[in-house]
């Protein structure tokens, strides 16, 4: 069984209707590039605030040591 694991990342999470979206295009290219029967397919959306990506790195904002600005991974 096929599985797709996403990460998005940006100042919301992707909406329902994003969701869908993606999940029907993407079993569709799984069903026709390799024959996954329809329902096989296996996806997973993550969504990661900037906070935890490399974009941190273009953050202008000031770094503190304040519990609350820091945000386990995962």
């Amino acid at each position: 069984m096929p599985m797709l694991e996403v990460f998005y990342s940006g100042e919301q999470p992707p909406t329902r209707a994003q969701c869908r979206t993606f999940a029907a295009e993407a079993s569709a290219i799984f069903q026709r590039v390799i024959g996954t029967p329809p329902g096989r397919l296996q996806l997973v959306i993550q969504f990661l605030p900037p906070m935890q990506t490399l974009a941190v790195l273009d953050d202008d904002s000031p770094d503190t040591d304040h519990p609350s600005d820091q945000h386990p991974p995962g």
